[in-house]
């Protein structure tokens, strides 16, 4: 249908206050309204301090009048692995010099690694590099002194990436690598992991799950609902066991084992559940 602009009145009508009738809201729907809105503004938001996961709230309302809430667990272990980062660095004149020296001092290293029951497949390399270095000097220009850059050397580097099984000699194992390599080796830390978190997964499912169910009744039970069935569930990350022990050292005397414990390592989950309100 179309309507000219002459069919449209523009006359305002203006209708008494006493005359609108204001529509009645059902007290279901107020009291659900006040619901939310004491859960979405009393409640405290504490994050979940999960390594490697992200941070959630502990609770959220959404739109529809239910309850979202975060469920975290966490599992203390031992761990089975440590990773040792070493490696080696020498200077020489030529890169020729340099590379032999380094060369020599890995071939030290990886042959230490393996009479200790290394395996060839847990010593991968991580980094090769061979860079010039320079250094500032005065240079005589007939009458002038002057500074400029000049070559002196060459550095080569090259670092590994260890895999030690058998942690009840993790300290003889490094200081005898270390030994080998005089003093030339570099070491950059040792970290302690979980191999395999397979295992753990259901565990820690079926805690955080709990965990979830925990807090949305509470919040349910504090503003006087029922909690009713849980509409979504995901799984948001779980966080992967590593404990460092950070050092730069050089070379370490064998007279004393280095002291080197593994302790303990957390594997933590972080599930998002979605619940209903009855």
């Amino acid at each position: 249908m179309i309507f000219s602009s002459s069919s449209i009145s523009s006359e305002i009508v203006e209708v008494p206050v006493d005359k609108i009738v204001e529509k009645e809201v059902p007290v279901e729907v107020i009291k659900e309204v006040e619901v939310i809105r004491e859960v979405a503004v009393g409640q405290q938001i504490i994050k979940e301090a999960v390594k490697g996961a992200p941070q959630l709230p502990d609770v959220y309302t959404d739109s529809n009048g239910g309850i979202t809430v975060s469920g975290s667990a966490t599992i203390s272990v031992e761990p089975d692995l440590a990773i040792l980062d070493m490696g080696v660095e020498a200077f020489g004149k030529t890169v020729s010099f340099a590379r032999s020296d380094a060369a020599i001092a890995m071939d030290a290293i990886v042959s230490s690694l393996k009479s200790e029951g290394v395996l060839e497949k847990d010593i991968q390399t991580q980094r090769l590099n061979i860079s010039p270095k320079y250094e500032w000097q005065e240079i005589s220009i007939g009458s002038q002194v002057t500074n400029k850059q000049v070559l002196t050397g060459y550095s080569v580097s090259n670092y590994v990436r260890v895999k030690i099984r058998d942690l009840d000699h993790v300290g003889k194992i490094v200081d005898s690598a270390s030994e080998s390599g005089g003093d030339f080796v570099r070491v950059n830390g040792i970290s302690f992991n979980l191999e395999d978190t397979y295992n753990l997964m259901p565990q820690l499912r079926e805690q955080a799950v709990q965990n979830a169910f925990m807090k949305a009744d509470e919040y349910a039970s504090a503003a006087g609902l029922r909690l009713g069935s849980i509409t979504s569930l995901s799984e948001v990350g779980s966080s992967s066991p590593s404990s460092a022990i950070g050092n730069q050292m050089r070379a370490m005397s064998a007279l004393i084992e280095s002291p080197i414990s593994g302790g303990e390592l957390q594997v933590s989950l972080t599930v998002l559940a979605v619940f209903g309100i009855d």
